[in-house]
């Protein structure tokens, strides 16, 4: 068989598991146990059920919330909405929270998406390139005058969310074994940071709004004395370097913080 021909039977079949279509029965031969389009759908049903597998992995308290009946038919609307496209099914998932989000079988439970969003965060989290810590001693070895320039580089391995429900909370039940809490919408947006430590532990704890706001300025590469003039908005403009400080210590401790640079 030559190259070209082989390549035209790979696409017919291909485009038969993806989107059903027409063609592919001239390449499988039935006999008496089964008919050409009932062998094609072994191969279109295991695609299916390996990436119904594949979601489950990453999102199995979405799954446990939504219930296994709801979450397959939700997997496979997505499966059809979003074939798989990259090699690895490690990133075949990445869609859902946006998918979940306008889907409308799901988009009136808001809980839905927020919780996706929130598991694969984690997965990106534990994925992402290990970077090493910064040290406290680095912090205080930084001379005076190269504080106001200086710039934080933060850890890959970290994410910033800004959640209206509970996944949290979700999320921590499902771990420890114990029933999933009722969702539960909250009267304000949380900020959250999620991160992975040096122990490849993930982490994630909830930020107030100053906090949440000059980290997303760190990460935006803004100065530190950006950072002290942001702050103004929550502190007094000559405590604003105090606090700067420390939330800059909280975030070397947690092992947020890389490399300081400083110009």
């Amino acid at each position: 068989m030559s190259a070209p021909e082989l390549a035209r039977l790979q696409d017919l079949l291909q485009g038969y598991i993806l989107r059903g279509a027409a063609g592919a029965e001239a390449l499988v031969a039935g006999d008496a146990r089964a008919d050409a389009a009932t062998r094609l759908g072994v191969y279109g049903d295991a695609y299916r059920l390996r990436l119904l597998e594949v979601l489950g992995s990453d999102y199995p308290v979405l799954r446990a919330l939504a219930g296994e009946e709801r979450f397959d038919a939700l997997g496979l609307a997505y499966i059809e909405a979003h074939p798989s496209d990259t090699p690895s099914a490690r990133w075949f998932g990445r869609h859902l929270p946006d998918f979940l989000r306008r889907d409308p079988d799901a988009a009136g439970e808001p809980i839905l998406a927020e919780l996706a969003r929130f598991e694969w965060s984690q997965g990106e989290v534990f994925d992402a390139p290990g970077a090493e810590a910064l040290e406290l001693q680095a912090v205080a070895a930084v001379p005076p005058e190269n504080w106001p320039a200086m710039r934080l580089l933060l850890n890959p391995a970290s994410r910033r969310l800004d959640l209206r429900w509970n996944a949290p909370d979700l999320f921590k039940a499902h771990q420890a074994g114990k029933p999933l809490p009722a969702p539960r919408r909250k009267r304000q947006l949380q900020h959250w940071l999620l991160w992975r430590d040096a122990g490849l532990d993930l982490r994630w704890r909830p930020l107030s709004g100053d906090e949440a706001a000059a980290l997303d300025a760190a990460a935006e590469g803004r100065s530190f004395g950006e950072i002290c003039e942001l702050l103004c908005e929550w502190t007094e403009p000559e405590q604003a370097p105090t606090q700067a400080a420390g939330l800059l210590k909280r975030w070397v401790v947690d092992g947020v913080v890389v490399e300081l640079d400083q110009g």
